[in-house]
């Protein structure tokens, strides 16, 4: 196993443990002595720069196996990167400058994992309801560890690169291997993640709002959201990571390496959210209105490329997003995809 992270469009792109066979495949663009090189196509003529996991000191560990990778620069007009830091969430970074800010004004009570959000948000102006409950999907609700020895296989869908497969191979791994360290709750709580108040719907969504806004993204160290089952009262079980990209961002700004037929993002364009008493909390607040505006105090927090990577069976593979008004929206043109092929994959 080899670790490996790639910049790609300003992002810092985290793809540890990549497994020795998919590296063959990068291998493929040569190596010299024992320097691996990758060139990674990333929209046209815009080559993929990629560092050595050793150059980050809190993100990723570096082993004794790890290869240094190496490509050109990205030409293209290039965000600044900051590296997430393991100690505190008032540590981290904050977007780019125009990035959306914490919200103003309103503030409901906090909410307790495994809560509902309020029926309604204070406001002069505001006409939130209760978030809808949409139909459940069906999930196993046991997390099954990771075993090395037994390394996922996404091939065969048409249309995805062998860079592609092995990059989304990595962050299923990356993720089995990572999540499970957040099972329970309360740390999850501890490391600064607050429910979004939907419990109620069978599938609780925890954010770490700094890790949201910050500019690292697909780092399974430290996802931007967790996913838990809520479906046993009084027994959440963590079945998911959801990954999002930064404030501002678009599905134009997903790197190429993950805009595959494999891994189809989503965003919530219609999800207003507010600010709770706790700083690092808010919650689903409703709908937006028939203009497609948040009241006052709101925010749409959600309105940016995110993914699901699951780490127990999903009948629709490990990338499936949810169901109902929880399954967002896809790319224009195409339809919500459902992974058949690779359902049983972990």
């Amino acid at each position: 196993m080899v670790d490996v992270e790639v910049l790609s469009g300003g992002f810092r792109v985290t793809l540890a443990a990549v497994p020795v066979r998919s590296c063959r495949r990068f291998a493929t663009q040569g190596v010299v002595g024992a320097v691996m090189v990758l060139t990674v196509a990333c929209g046209g003529s815009h080559p993929t720069a990629a560092r050595s996991v050793a150059s980050s000191s809190s993100t990723t560990e570096t082993s004794p196996t790890s290869t240094v990778v190496k490509a050109k620069k990205v030409t293209r007009p290039v965000r600044s990167t900051t590296t997430r830091p393991t100690t505190t969430v008032a540590g981290h970074a904050p977007a780019a400058p125009g990035a959306p800010i914490a919200l103003q004004g309103v503030v409901v009570p906090a909410v307790a994992s495994g809560g509902a959000a309020p029926a309604a948000i204070p406001g002069p102006t505001s006409t939130a309801t209760a978030p809808p409950t949409p139909k459940p999907h069906t999930t196993p609700t046991t997390v099954k560890p990771f075993d090395p020895l037994q390394p996922v296989d996404l091939s065969g869908t048409p249309g995805v690169s062998p860079a592609q497969q092995a990059a989304a191979e990595a962050l299923v791994q990356n993720t089995l291997r990572d999540l499970p360290r957040f099972a329970d709750q309360s740390v999850a709580y501890a490391a600064g993640y607050r429910t979004i108040g939907d419990a109620s719907t069978g599938d609780e969504h925890m954010v770490n709002w700094a890790y949201a806004g910050d500019r690292d993204i697909f780092d399974s160290k430290h996802p931007e959201s967790l996913v838990y089952n809520t479906r046993v009262a009084g027994h959440p079980v963590l079945e998911a990571a959801m990954y999002m990209l930064p404030p501002g961002s678009r599905f134009t700004d997903i790197p190429d390496l993950l805009q595959s037929p494999l891994t189809q993002f989503h965003v919530h364009d219609n999800l207003c959210f507010a600010q709770t008493s706790d700083p690092l909390q808010k919650v689903f607040a409703g709908p937006t209105n028939s203009s497609g505006q948040c009241p006052p105090g709101q925010t749409l927090a959600g309105n940016v490329p995110m993914l699901h990577v699951w780490i127990v069976k999903n009948p629709c593979g490990p990338f499936a997003a949810l169901s109902g008004i929880a399954a967002g929206q896809v790319p224009a043109g195409e339809s919500p995809n459902c992974d058949t092929a690779h359902a049983g994959v972990l």
